[in-house]
């Protein structure tokens, strides 16, 4: 590695890190904020909600690490050229696209590390956050496998459900075990489906304090006292009495960034053998394998910006061409997806189109650097 890249892999990975801390702290302070309360009414100390906030940390950091690696290139390579400094390699004979090696190859090594973390890392630390806030801070004792076999168990109610759709609220294949002081089975519900009614949504915090679930083809067996035999009878819906709200489900329930590749694939197959829809976990897992090369198209085309000479006016203007960068990204991306979720696009062109367009904008950008 020759003296300059040696320079300019320095001043980005040094204003990388500072970029990545200073914003992974405001998100963290901010996060403490909003859930520090839930923590104290739940009678759980701070000590545990900062151990929360703390299991989130590798999520946090793969979701921030592109846009922190863009701002890292454009503030790092529009001081370079603030001062003079481009203008001196220029007069040398060293061309400007020489600049994009460095930044490429951390490009590269970034979306390794990225892709590494967010399949092995962060399925763990993200079920032991989840496990934290639902056991110890909703008081919900619930054991999921995915989004499918789903275990509840309350005072005197152990409930399983096959399938749980948290896109739509919906559940299906639902059976509630009601027992009385002596643990005998007094009741059971067999339902086909079943879907939550909101009635009321807290204004503040969005969540839903007032609904109930409506289940729908049921057979209902209840025990008489008197013959001790249990009555049978069908109905097209009910309501049932569950203390457990969609919030609980969703996070009870694994979701797609809390699983690896493999067991996400794994998932899928058995999901569509057992006659669901996995579309949206299709569209997931596309995204998963195409989140981490966000870093190589980012480093081409921060470079290119800078190397441009239109960042020479400051740090605030390298902070402003980034956040603007990324808003696009994540408005294209989002519709994308938004179109796979809704299967009128395949999958893995929602899951990449995003990439391949912001490429081919880096590719003219840096083309066009004289």
């Amino acid at each position: 590695m020759t003296i300059l890249y040696r320079y300019v892999t320095r001043e980005i990975l040094i204003t990388f890190f500072i970029v990545l801390i200073a914003v992974m702290s405001i998100y963290v302070a901010v996060d403490f904020i909003e859930k520090i309360d839930n923590f104290m009414e739940a009678g759980v100390s701070a000590g545990r909600c900062l151990v929360h906030l703390a299991y989130k940390l590798p999520f946090i950091a793969v979701q921030i690490a592109p846009v922190g690696f863009l701002l890292s290139i454009l503030i790092a390579l529009g001081l370079m050229s603030k001062n003079n400094e481009i203008i001196a390699l220029k007069s040398c004979g060293i061309g400007k696209r020489r600049i994009l090696k460095p930044t490429l190859v951390i490009g590269l090594f970034l979306c390794g590390a990225l892709f590494v973390t967010a399949d092995r890392i962060v399925p763990v630390f993200m079920a032991k956050a989840n496990q934290i806030w639902l056991q110890e801070v909703r008081k919900k004792n619930i054991y999921a496998s995915k989004t499918n076999d789903i275990w509840m168990r309350s005072a005197r109610q152990i409930i399983h459900i096959s399938q749980y759709a948290p896109e739509e609220k919906r559940v299906s294949g639902i059976t509630i075990h009601a027992f009385d002081d002596d643990f005998q089975l007094v009741r059971r519900v067999d339902a086909k489906s079943g879907e939550f009614i909101v009635k009321r949504v807290d204004a503040k915090t969005g969540e839903f304090i007032n609904g109930n679930w409506q289940l729908n083809d049921v057979i209902q067996q209840t025990l008489e006292a008197d013959s001790e035999s249990y009555r049978v009878t069908v109905h097209q819906t009910l309501d049932a009495q569950i203390d457990l709200n969609p919030e609980d489900l969703a996070q009870a329930a694994k979701r797609s960034d809390e699983m690896g590749l493999a067991e996400l694939r794994r998932y899928i197959e058995k999901v569509e053998r057992e006659g669901y829809g996995a579309t949206r976990y299709r569209v997931d897992y596309q995204s998963k394998i195409a989140n981490p090369f966000v870093c190589i198209f980012l480093s081409v085309l921060g470079a290119g910006i800078a190397l441009r000479g239109k960042l020479r006016e400051g740090m605030a203007i390298s902070i402003t061409y980034g956040l603007g960068i990324t808003f696009l990204y994540w408005v294209f991306n989002s519709l994308c997806l938004a179109l796979g979720y809704a299967e009128m696009l395949p999958p893995i062109i929602a899951a990449w189109m995003g990439n391949l367009v912001f490429s081919c904008a880096a590719g003219v950008l840096v083309f066009s650097i004289n």
